[in-house]
């Protein structure tokens, strides 16, 4: 492959990877996938939408591993908590997060790849997001396919999801650190794989909570598409307030 072509392709996988378009279908006019770089470790964790779907998961040594939630059942059954995986996939630049396309289980012997969203997927695919609430201590920062910080992993399992602006206010990113104690409201789920919640409100404890801002109906905080994980928040289930009639004069 040619310099000119190895550029090309370097960009058009950095294109994919920020709009969350990662797929085996989308890549195999690009690029191999055999040529897809490979991460391998053991899985620690999974992690799953305020409505219950596996979104990813994160290996022994941190690394975050994303797919989309329309693989969730193929996952649940594919991999298990403790297992030995290889995963070929798009790294976000300065980030330790992978936008998996394919992965191999070497416990189970199976392998999920990545070929596009069913017809017909959405929301109503996985459970209804209920009022939640969850504490515990931050262990890591967790992020969205183009890097950006969008929740954190408790030390006892449970995600919150967060928009990623809130990252940028000083008072709520100081409770997201790892170590720090955090108390949250919101909406989410729980289930056998583990508890997920959209964050309304966050402080360090419940007695002390800061409401988070909606997003805004322009946003909708939902720009990739069937990536319905940390980041989609309209499919989590989180809408903003409909527009009220003007009071009658």
């Amino acid at each position: 492959m040619t310099r000119l072509k190895l550029m090309l392709a370097a960009g058009a996988a950095t294109t994919m990877l920020a709009t969350g378009a990662a797929s085996a279908a989308t890549l195999g006019n690009r690029a191999a996938l055999k040529d897809l770089p490979t991460y391998s470790g053991t899985v620690a964790h999974f992690t799953i939408t305020p409505r219950g779907a596996i979104d990813g998961m994160i290996l022994s040594n941190g690394t975050e591993i994303l797919f989309p939630p329309y693989l969730s059942t193929e996952i649940a059954y594919a991999v298990k908590q403790g297992d030995q995986v290889t995963v070929r996939g798009l790294k976000a630049a300065g980030a330790p997060v992978i936008r998996g396309v394919t992965i191999n289980d070497a416990t189970t012997h199976q392998r999920v790849v990545d070929n596009g969203p069913p017809a017909g997927f959405g929301p109503h695919h996985h459970d209804r997001a209920t009022r939640m609430m969850a504490d515990g201590k931050v262990a890591q920062v967790l992020y969205d396919p183009g890097g950006r910080r969008n929740g954190v992993l408790l030390e006892n399992g449970t995600v919150l999801h967060l928009p990623p602006p809130e990252f940028g206010n000083q008072k709520i990113a100081a409770l997201l650190k790892p170590g720090a104690t955090v108390a949250a409201v919101g909406a989410g789920t729980a289930n056998a794989l583990g508890k997920a919640v959209m964050v309304r409100a966050i402080g360090p404890s419940f007695d002390a909570l800061t409401r988070l801002a909606p997003p805004h109906r322009p946003h909708r905080f939902q720009p990739r598409g069937p990536m319905a994980g940390p980041g989609s928040w309209h499919h989590a289930g989180w809408q903003p307030r409909p527009p009220q009639p003007a009071p009658a004069k």
